[in-house]
């Protein structure tokens, strides 16, 4: 197809070609009028395909106002009527796809550099939390080893009563045991007890 022949198509080609947008390519060769009908039915990776393979040939004209909405439907009509605002102030002029690429490209870095942000309270509120735990768990077994020695010295002062008592029950019983041993002794003339009754005493 020679550039600079524009082939004319009638309407019955403009639902065809709407219906196969995936396979457009360059379409320099096409009439303005005719792309005026079926372009504005692209999506955005289509449009931006198509404007990449169409060389030789500007298709601003019809694209521009097509990015224009582009850019509002996913900015916002505020961010819109700002961007108008700039270039008039700075009476500078820039394509739509040009405003929609750098609008996206910085709208990713503030998502980045939100995501950074965001990580790094993330990181310090862990590292905090765990600094917090571990000042905990320094605190526990000293209270516990505390605890041990109060039980051990309670025990230990239980253990030394009942030993006294035990050795004074002894002490108590061998005296007895003395103190009948004489009396036998001394009146073992006038009354003879049996001598397995002090062997008895001695069990005890």
């Amino acid at each position: 197809m020679e550039k600079g022949r524009l082939i004319r198509l009638n309407d019955h080609w403009v639902s065809i070609a709407i219906d196969n947008l995936d396979s457009f390519g360059d379409v320099g060769y096409l009439d303005f009028e005719f792309l005026d009908q079926v372009l504005p039915h692209c999506s955005k990776d289509q449009l931006i395909h198509i404007e990449k393979c169409t060389k030789g040939t500007d298709l601003t004209p019809i694209t521009d106002k097509l990015w224009k909405k582009f850019f509002e439907r996913e900015f916002g009509g505020k961010a819109t009527d700002e961007v108008i605002q700039k270039m008039k102030i700075k009476k500078m002029s820039f394509k739509w796809s040009e405003l929609y690429q750098a609008k996206s490209k910085k709208m990713e870095e503030d998502e980045k550099e939100v995501g950074e942000r965001l990580k790094k309270l993330y990181e310090k509120e862990a590292a905090r939390k765990q600094s917090r735990q571990v000042k905990v768990l320094d605190k526990v077994p000293l209270s516990s080893s505390s605890n041990k020695r109060t039980g051990s010295k309670k025990e230990s002062k239980l253990m030394s009563k009942l030993r006294k008592q035990h050795l004074n029950c002894l002490q108590v019983r061998n005296n007895e045991a003395m103190k009948m041993k004489r009396t036998a002794a001394t009146c073992s003339g006038l009354i003879r007890k049996p001598r397995t009754s002090i062997k008895a005493m001695n069990v005890f």
